[in-house]
């Protein structure tokens, strides 16, 4: 009996860590009056424009702005595909380092090396899913159109891979509706379409 409380005392002291952070969160993630700063250091200027102008247009409550100092950024874009290997494996093309506005500084995104040049479908795609994490948005399972979707062609609206500019066609569900008012019962608004490509 003895040794089973020792390991379940040992088992508590292990996993505590793990349960504590979850449960205790750190405070409202949200932006302040939904602006979000963000500064490109990757190169991709025009691709992090056309993402951020889609969702500051979506409907909801928010505006995320390209700044051109990263001393006025919250979040700072960046491309290393080692570390990007690292957190989220080889078939990875983005990564954002917190869910929502980030307790301890500025947040970050890490984008594919190769996703740079012009903006493209799939470029703009991949800088929105991740400005959705940014947001405070998590991903979204199944594969209903979402932009939040963990992987890009697992869903009914996945991004072109032209490698042309994206048209607003190719563009109409970068947010769907769907992600939108997940953004909007964070920071109020609603979609501003509800375009039926988007289901």
């Amino acid at each position: 009996m003895l040794v089973l409380v020792g390991v379940a005392a040992i088992l508590t002291f292990l996993l505590a860590p793990r349960v504590f952070p979850a449960v205790a969160g750190t405070g409202d993630a949200r932006w302040p009056q939904g602006v979000v700063n963000v500064y490109d250091a990757s190169g991709m200027t025009d691709t992090m424009i056309t993402a951020a102008q889609r969702w500051t247009d979506s409907g909801a409550n928010v505006t995320i702005r390209i700044v051109r100092s990263d001393e006025n950024a919250d979040v700072i874009v960046r491309t290393d595909d080692k570390r990007l290997r690292e957190l989220c494996g080889g078939d990875c093309l983005g990564y954002s380092t917190s869910i929502g506005r980030p307790s301890d500084g500025t947040g970050e995104i890490i984008m594919r090396e190769n996703l740079g040049g012009d903006p493209r479908p799939l470029s703009v795609w991949v800088a929105a899913h991740e400005l959705g994490h940014v947001l405070g948005l998590h991903h979204r399972d199944g594969h209903d159109c979402s932009v939040m979707s963990p992987r890009a062609f697992d869903t009914r609206c996945a991004p072109s891979l032209a490698a042309t500019r994206p048209t607003l066609s190719e563009l109409a569900c970068v947010p769907a509706p769907a992600d939108v008012d997940v953004a909007a019962g964070l920071y109020g608004g609603a979609a501003a379409t509800r375009d039926p490509r988007c289901r």
